[in-house]
């Protein structure tokens, strides 16, 4: 079978994602090289955001289907658009169109966030070649930088001790020595540990050694959890610096901080104990140093509104 053969599956998880969808799409359509398969997973959206959403989709995929995330069968079409009903998370939603491109003979997956951009036609071309050079690879991917030029990969794990000094750092991190920004990459492909989930290909083979996604987390730490899958069955990451897509992600729309860091702390507590390795006794330690950083995002929270509250008094007077 030759690589214009072989079927990969790109999966865009979608909520409330109707401003993005269009560019993403189009990006997806314009690749060549490869049998493509467009499944794009609808979290629950608003009835509205999903009604957009699925002129969009026929818009640019006119030769698409609308069915429901669990179909009774699973029809041969380059384009599907799976209406789910219940938003389980980010791990969950995108299992439904893995599994979907299981069913389709897709030999990978490409798991894209709707506000991915990918402007080169041969990415997916050549992120499918990267994956399927060494049979032990179970993630390609590409640099990705935010609108802001920053590098989103390739993504680092942090150890037992910078991660117990998290609270240290969101206090005096202005003081400390910062990280250094990745300006330069090698030309060759390169072995990473950790690429984030917002754009990636994933190995089919891989995804059946692993049953999939771990669907016990709703949101945030699934990059870590990959990584973790990946080490534990000696398989690796590879990323091509040759090619890029853009992650056009807006902060603003994640919505309450407070809210996001309690998500945060309960998803990476699953993973410890799931896959930390670090014992009841680190289990504690980390535990206690995720309330610091919850009590420390509640008081910078409070200071927020009582500024804002003071400011509007002022302009009221």
């Amino acid at each position: 079978m030759t690589r214009a053969q072989s079927r990969v599956g790109a999966v865009v998880l979608t909520y409330n994602s109707a401003d993005d969808l269009p560019d993403c799409l189009a990006g997806l359509r314009a690749q060549r090289g490869v049998d493509l398969q467009v499944i794009v997973v609808d979290n629950a959206s608003k009835l509205d955001e999903r009604a957009r959403m699925k002129a969009i989709f026929h818009e640019v995929l006119p030769e698409g289907l609308i069915l429901a995330a669990k179909p009774a069968s699973y029809p041969d079409a380059s384009a599907v658009f799976l209406c789910n009903d219940v938003n389980a998370g980010y791990s969950a939603g995108n299992n439904i169109g893995a599994r979907f491109a299981a069913e389709s003979g897709c030999e990978a997956v490409l798991i894209v966030n709707p506000d991915v951009r990918i402007e080169d036609p041969d990415y997916l071309a050549n992120l499918f070649d990267l994956i399927t050079a060494d049979a032990k690879t179970a993630v390609a991917c590409s640099t990705v930088t935010n609108l802001f030029g920053k590098h989103e990969n390739p993504m680092i794990e942090p150890g037992f001790v910078e991660e117990l000094l998290w609270p240290v750092k969101m206090v005096f991190g202005r003081l400390l020595p910062r990280q250094r920004a990745v300006t330069t990459l090698p030309a060759r492909a390169l072995k990473v540990e950790k690429v984030t989930g917002a754009c990636f290909l994933i190995r089919m083979d891989f995804l059946r050694v692993i049953r999939f996604f771990d669907e016990s987390v709703f949101l945030y730490c699934e990059e870590s959890i990959l990584y973790a899958q990946v080490r534990a069955t000696c398989w690796k990451m590879l990323m091509d610096p040759g090619r890029h897509a853009l992650h056009a992600h807006r902060t603003t729309a994640k919505g309450d901080q407070l809210t996001q860091y309690q998500n945060w702390a309960k998803s990476r507590t699953q993973f410890h104990a799931a896959y930390g390795g670090y014992g009841v006794l680190g289990q504690a330690l980390l535990a206690g140093s995720r309330s610091l950083v919850l009590g420390l995002v509640r008081m910078r929270t409070l200071l927020k509104r009582v500024l804002s509250r003071a400011a509007q008094m002022r302009g009221g007077a």
